[in-house]
């Protein structure tokens, strides 16, 4: 497994113990614990929760057209990482998550249609993105919709 696979599942740590909760949410300085003999700490003090989970219910995006698209936000870095799972999805339903770069109007990062299962997915923007201009996630259902949960992450 590579170091950044390991990094995002350390940030999939703290997206999961969050678990909705206002106070965890708020906190813009979370920091991710590495798991035992996965990553350097380091590297893995380095990531920060920027905001999420962020639950989108099947109903809402029934009634928009299969997709929510987050408020913009500076991520405060040059890289930043979307986490996001959807469930229910014995129907073989999909969901993907992208990156947006609301100032160059260019896609930086796309997760690709992935199953409705439970299992956190991720997507990290590959280039195209400076520290300080404006992000949007952008979650799509593929198939029939089902309540999606979605989080920001970001390094220095």
């Amino acid at each position: 497994m590579t170091s950044a696979r390991k990094v995002i599942a350390a940030a999939a740590a703290v997206l999961a113990i969050s678990g909705g909760t206002t106070a965890a949410a708020g906190a813009a300085s979370a920091h991710v614990a590495p798991t035992q003999g996965s990553v350097h700490d380091s590297q893995a003090a380095g990531w920060h929760h920027l905001w999420g989970p962020t639950k989108i219910t099947a109903s809402y995006l029934n009634h928009h057209g299969k997709k929510w698209v987050s408020r913009s936000f500076d991520a405060h870095s040059a890289r930043v990482i979307g986490a996001f799972r959807c469930w229910n999805g014995g129907d073989h339903s999909k969901a993907r998550l992208r990156i947006y770069n609301v100032e160059t109007h260019k896609w930086i990062g796309d997760s690709g249609a992935q199953p409705c299962d439970w299992t956190m997915n991720y997507v990290q923007n590959v280039g195209g993105y400076r520290d300080g201009q404006p992000l949007r996630f952008v979650v799509t259902s593929v198939g029939k919709a089902h309540t999606t949960e979605v989080g920001a992450f970001s390094a220095p």
